[in-house]
């Protein structure tokens, strides 16, 4: 799938698809460190640190959005839980 990804792509796409899925696997609690290697390999040090940064944090405030926006109804299936136990 890498070397897929690798060689589909232009560099400008695959920087974009590198950063989406740093930003969207651990939300669906995949590891997303074989992306880290591949954008370190293609892009190099500078440029792949930056690419993972932002992959990064877009992928730790998503999480957090979500969380934000559905927090109400976390709070009632919680309640709702401990009150059936």
């Amino acid at each position: 799938m890498m070397e897929w990804e690798a060689t589909a792509f232009g560099r400008p796409v695959l920087a974009l698809v590198i950063t989406a899925s740093l930003a969207l696997f651990p939300v669906f609690l995949i590891p997303s460190g074989p992306s880290m290697w591949l954008a370190g390999m293609i892009f190099g040090y500078g440029i792949g640190f930056v690419i993972i940064m932002v992959g990064t944090t877009i992928g730790m405030v998503l999480p957090y959005l979500i969380g934000l926006v559905f927090r109400e109804r976390i709070h009632v299936r919680q309640m709702i839980l401990t009150d059936i136990s």
